[in-house]
This record gives C-alpha cells, sequence and structure tokens, in this order.
C-alpha cells in the first residue's frame, strides 16, 4: 500500500530517541509503524465488520478512545481484502473549524460548507482510487488540481476568489461515486469521515449531518466519528433512524481491558513491556485504571515516565506513579475546560460543571469513608428526571472524558437512576477510594478492579445543581455588543439596545487561535522558551508558522519537536 494516505515520516525525537511509540494520534503514525504500534480492539471484530459492512454509522467516543485508529484498520481490511469488493475512502475533516468564520461572515457559509466537504472527499478518493492501483483519471472525478485549489480558496476564507462557474452538489457526488464504482467493479464505497462533527458550531454540525444523510445510499455507506456530548445532529437526523449508533469507549471493568491496555504499553516497545513498567505488578493495571479507558491517557503517561524509563534504574518510584495519574485528571480537565473557548455561550455551564463536578467527587468519597477496601463504591448513579440544563453538562463530561456511562437502575417507588462511573484519577488524587494515609497500589487496583457493587451515592439532581445554595438555573453566557459592551438582552437581539449597533457572534475559530500558547500540552517552561527566541506567542503563530523554521530557531526544538509542537496546535483547534 502507498503511503500517501499517512503522509507521515518515520518519526524520532531531536535527541535520537524513537518518537513513534509515542505518538498517541493514530493519523499521525507513520504507515509502516501503524500495525506494529496499535492493537486490537477488545470488540474489533464486530466494530470493524460494521465499518466495513453497507449502511451508516456513527462511530462515538471521547477524544483519545480509539475512533480514528478503529477507521484506519477498517480501511487496511477494506483494502486489503480486495475480495469484499469493497472501495474504502478514508476522509479527515480535522480542519472543519477553519471554515466557521464563514458562519459569521457570509450569508450562503451552508454552500461553501458543504461545497467543501464535498471537494474533501473527491480529493480522498483520487487518493483511495490511486492506492488501489487504478488510474483515478478514468473515473468521472473532477481533476485533482481543480480540487485542491479549490479546496485552498475556500480553506482560505475568500469566496469571493472562487470560480463561480464551477458548482459541486451532494446528487452530482453521489452519481459519480456510483459511476466510479461500474467502472472499476465494485459493489460498495464506504466513506470513513474521521473528526466529522469537530466542528463546535452547532449549525455547521447540523449542515454536515444534512449532507451525510444525502450522499447515503444503497452503494454508498457513510460512516462519521463524532463526540458524545456535543454533537448538534441536525433536525431531520434521527439516530436508530438514519443511522446506528457504535459507542467505542473501553469500559474499564470489562474482561480484558488489563490486558488490552498491557498490549498497548507492549506494542510501543517492541511486544516486551520495560523492566520498569513489570517491576511491580501492579503499575500496569493503576495506570490503565487512571487511564479512564482512554489508550492516548495511557501513553501519555508512559511518555511521562520516558526519562525514567531510559535511565537504566530498574524501578519506578511509587510517587512517580501516582503523579502520572494526576497528570491524566490534569488532560482530561483541560479538555473540559477548554469548552469556555470552543463553546462560549456555555462558559457559565463550565464555570458551574467545576463545582458539581467536584461535589460528586465528594459525595463518592462520604461514602466511602469506613467502608473496608473490598465494598467501595467509584460510581454515581443521578435519579431522572434531569433538568436539559443539567443534561447538557453531563454530556461535556462525557465529551472531556470525566464520566462514563455504565447502566441504569431502578429503585422502584425511589425513582429510576442512571448511573456513571467517574474518572478513576480523581478518585485516586482527590482520596475518594482506599482512604487510608498510607496507600500502596495494590489497594487502589484492588478498589478499582473490584466487582461493581449494587450500593451507590444516590443523587437527586435538583439537590446537586444547587447545592451551594445558589438557583438550579444556569445562565447562558451571551456575547456583549462588540461597540459600547453592552449586555445583549436576549439571545436572538439583532441590535444594542443601548447604543443601536448591529450584534455579531464572534468566531469561535478565531477565538481558538488567539490563544496564547501555554494552552497547548507543552511545558510552562518551553513556551516561555519559544516565546523568549521566537515572535511565536499565540496557536495562530504557530499554525501560519507552516514550514517550522521558525520554531525550529528555538533552542532545543529541532525538526521532530517542531512538528509535534504544530500537531498539538492543530489539534487544539479541531
Amino acid at each position: 500500500m502507498s503511503d500517501d494516505l499517512f503522509a507521515t515520516d518515520s518519526l524520532e525525537l531531536d535527541d535520537g530517541i524513537d518518537l513513534s511509540k509515542y505518538i498517541e494520534q493514530a493519523e499521525y503514525l507513520p504507515p509502516d509503524a501503524f500495525d506494529a504500534l496499535t492493537i486490537d480492539h477488545p470488540y474489533e471484530a464486530e466494530i470493524v465488520r460494521k465499518l466495513a459492512s453497507g449502511g451508516a454509522k456513527l462511530l462515538v467516543g471521547p477524544r483519545g478512545c480509539g475512533k480514528t485508529t478503529l477507521m484506519l484498520r477498517a480501511y487496511h481490511k477494506m483494502a486489503r481484502e480486495r475480495q469484499l469488493k469493497t472501495l474504502p475512502v478514508y476522509v479527515n475533516f480535522k480542519l472543519s473549524l477553519k471554515l466557521e468564520p464563514l458562519y459569521q461572515t457570509t450569508p450562503n457559509a451552508t454552500f461553501w460548507f458543504r461545497t467543501w466537504l464535498i471537494l474533501k472527499i473527491y480529493e480522498a478518493l483520487h487518493s483511495a482510487i490511486s492506492l488501489a492501483g487504478h488510474d483515478s483519471e478514468a473515473s468521472p472525478l473532477p481533476a485533482l488540481d481543480e480540487v485542491s485549489s479549490a479546496l485552498l480558496i475556500i480553506e482560505a476564507g475568500d469566496p469571493s476568489a472562487f470560480n463561480q462557474s464551477i458548482e459541486y452538489h451532494s446528487n452530482e457526488l453521489s452519481e459519480i461515486i456510483e459511476e466510479t464504482l461500474s467502472i472499476f467493479k465494485y459493489s460498495r464505497c464506504v466513506l470513513l469521515l474521521d473528526d466529522a462533527a469537530h466542528a463546535f458550531s452547532p449549525k455547521q454540525q447540523e449542515d454536515f449531518f444534512d449532507f451525510f444523510r444525502r450522499i447515503k445510499g444503497q452503494r454508498i455507506a457513510p460512516k462519521a466519528a463524532i463526540y458524545p456530548g456535543i454533537t448538534n445532529l441536525s433536525p431531520s437526523f434521527h439516530v436508530g433512524h438514519d443511522a446506528e449508533q457504535i459507542d467505542v469507549w473501553i469500559r474499564p471493568d470489562s474482561d480484558g481491558y488489563i490486558d488490552f491496555m498491557r498490549g498497548v504499553a507492549a506494542s510501543r516497545f517492541g511486544g516486551s513491556i520495560p523492566s520498569q513498567l513489570a517491576s511491580d505488578p501492579d503499575i500496569i493495571p493503576f495506570l490503565a485504571y487512571s487511564a479512564f479507558g482512554i489508550p492516548r491517557a495511557f501513553l501519555n503517561m508512559i511518555r511521562n515516565m520516558e526519562s525514567i524509563i531510559n535511565s537504566g534504574k530498574s524501578s519506578i518510584d511509587r510517587r512517580k506513579i501516582i503523579e502520572a495519574a494526576k497528570q491524566s485528571r490534569q488532560d482530561a480537565h483541560a479538555v473540559f475546560d477548554s469548552l469556555i473557548f470552543k463553546l462560549p455561550m456555555y462558559k457559565k455551564f463550565i464555570s458551574r460543571g467545576d463545582d458539581i463536578y467536584t461535589q460528586i467527587i465528594s459525595l463518592i468519597k462520604d461514602f466511602n469513608r469506613q467502608k473496608s477496601l473490598d465494598n467501595q463504591g467509584v460510581e454515581v448513579a443521578i435519579r431522572r428526571p434531569v433538568s436539559s440544563e443539567l443534561g447538557k453538562l453531563i454530556g461535556f463530561y462525557q465529551y472531556a472524558g470525566l464520566i462514563m456511562p455504565s447502566g441504569e437502575n431502578s429503585r422502584g417507588d425511589k425513582g429510576v437512576f442512571d448511573i456513571y462511573f467517574v474518572h478513576f484519577a480523581d478518585l485516586v488524587t482527590e482520596n475518594a477510594i482506599v482512604g487510608r494515609r498510607t496507600k500502596s497500589l495494590k489497594q487502589f487496583v484492588g478498589v478499582l478492579g473490584g466487582g461493581r457493587h449494587q450500593a451507590w451515592p444516590r443523587i437527586n439532581p435538583d439537590k446537586l445543581e444547587a447545592f451551594d445554595g445558589q438557583s438550579s438555573q444556569f445562565v447562558l453566557a451571551l456575547p456583549p455588543c462588540q461597540q459600547c459592551g453592552s449586555e445583549r438582552p436576549s439571545e436572538g437581539a439583532k441590535f444594542c439596545v443601548n447604543c443601536g449597533s448591529p450584534l455579531t457572534t464572534a468566531s469561535v475559530y478565531h477565538s481558538l487561535v488567539g490563544q496564547d500558547i501555554v494552552a497547548l500540552p507543552i511545558t510552562p517552561r518551553r513556551a516561555a522558551k519559544i516565546k523568549k527566541h521566537s515572535a511565536i506567542r499565540t496557536v495562530k503563530d504557530i499554525l501560519l508558522d507552516s514550514t517550522k523554521q521558525e520554531l525550529r530557531g528555538v533552542p532545543q526544538i529541532g525538526p521532530k519537536w517542531a512538528e509535534r509542537i504544530f500537531r498539538y496546535a492543530e489539534e487544539y483547534v479541531a
């Protein structure tokens, strides 16, 4: 198979250490390393079978849970097994948020966004046909040069430069795909649409799902990877009818979970776990539970102990292991906090959400007080019904990977409760489990890996929303007037009541790229060094440094670290 699908060089750290084993995002893995550095998801066979079959599917899970890996696994399976007679097309829409400003500046943003979606699929079709050994010029596809040029114009945010005489329509896309299948003797086209609903503009997400419904056909099977909690489906799109939902977040209490994470670690070290990580049989299980079902978080923890693994020391200090768990929960909370910039209207929800989450941890801590280690809870039960506001907040928690649905339970007259796991690393670092002055990894693993019980702290949602004595009403943070700063009277207001100026909504994309580089997952020391030795101050500055020359001018940042920091910036706005 050609390497074009994953245009990524083999990577090394700037000090000569192989970096590929520490790459968390599957789309950045070198093609020759993808199979070696990824292992089977516990439910991979069933998930990949659904991705490779007909019908529309939605792959749902928080960041880092393995959606891209599963899509690429399905891609490889279809590409290698020619007898399936399926043309797999992988499209990554990670940069779709770049088009979000058009929704504030142009009256026909929906048209331009749909045009961009169609062009991205045409571009991926050219690649898929070539990778399959065919000549894409023999298909009815628009010329690749034409497609690439049109994409650049739209992504630059200047539709006026677009050749208005050429239009691209979803009906025409479907017809071209059908004709291409006939020319090259395929029975089906599977569109693997990765990072499909990462744009945080509700209207942009709705436009995507309208497009998704339109291209679905008997021989065209779209599959989209989306987030839980924040994805806005269009009013006409119905899960179950228009697409089957596939949840891929791995439950940390599932059979084979620890073996899966152990396999993830071994795959990154040539098939065997380093002796330092194997020196205590509880290290890998503890890190796996602290990752809370997110392989990317697990890899991050291992990477953070890289210096110890490479030092030649025979073991890893217990404090370092606990610090890794703290970092895991900090990373998850950083994703939650980033919603302040990605969904500014819900800024006050996020602030209240921190307080409510702290209260949930406290309730679990109180519940476990004086309980034996074999009878402690790691879940919380919230009684139905919950308000739409609290439901929205619970969705945000799921997006960040802070809580995971684990079922429901009926308590008769006491009501029906939704049960949620709470991030295990939070339970560890906030002393919500074990609760002893002297703790061991073995005790934590025993509690986190123990069988689930039919007893949890049960919460009345009204009490949870108003635990601090405040009103239970969540308030949307409406953007003020850009001219005089006056507060908007309502979400639908068109003009400022104070100065009469037209009211507009700030671009989420511009807000994100305008953030200081300290928002990226780099150390404060490295951020300070970048600012000292370059003109880079914001995320936008990094994205504009496409050749990485500015970054490479910073001491101790060579080509590989520059590439890594650039990916962090891309991921931040995705």
